[in-house]
C-alpha cells in the first residue's frame, strides 16, 4: 500500500490514483530505487562497510526523503562514525516526518 504522491490518497496496486487520475507508474519506481538503495545500504552495513553504507542510504533518501527505515539507519551510521550532529539530524527529521511509532524515539 502507498500514497498518491499528488493528492495523498491511499492506492492498492492500481497504476492510476482512483481520487486524482494521476499515473502511478513513476512513483512506484521511484519507491522501488529507494527500497533498493535501503537494502544495499543495510547490507554493507552489515559487513562493517561504513561509507559505502551512508553513501547508499543518501542515495534512497534522494529518491525518497520520507524512507524513515533509511533515514533511522544513516543516523544510526553517523553516530557510528563519531558524527554526533548529524546522527541527531537524521533523527530529527524522522521524528517530524513520522511522530507516532518511530525507531528514531529510542535514539533520541
Amino acid at each position: 500500500m502507498m500514497r498518491c504522491f499528488n493528492c495523498g490518497f491511499e492506492v492498492n496496486e492500481e497504476d492510476r490514483c482512483p481520487n486524482c487520475g494521476i499515473g502511478l507508474k513513476t512513483e512506484r519506481k521511484i519507491l522501488y530505487f529507494s527500497d533498493y538503495f535501503y537494502n544495499d545500504g543495510l547490507d554493507k552495513a552489515n559487513v562493517k562497510d561504513l561509507t559505502g553504507a551512508i553513501i547508499a542510504l543518501k542515495q534512497s533518501l534522494k529518491f525518497n526523503k520520507y524512507n524513515i527505515d533509511a533515514r533511522n539507519l544513516l543516523g544510526l551510521l553517523f553516530l557510528e562514525i563519531g558524527e554526533i550532529v548529524s546522527a541527531l539530524s537524521q533523527w530529527v527529521v524522522s521524528k517530524n516526518l513520522r511522530a507516532e511509532n518511530n525507531r528514531a524515539d529510542k535514539y533520541l
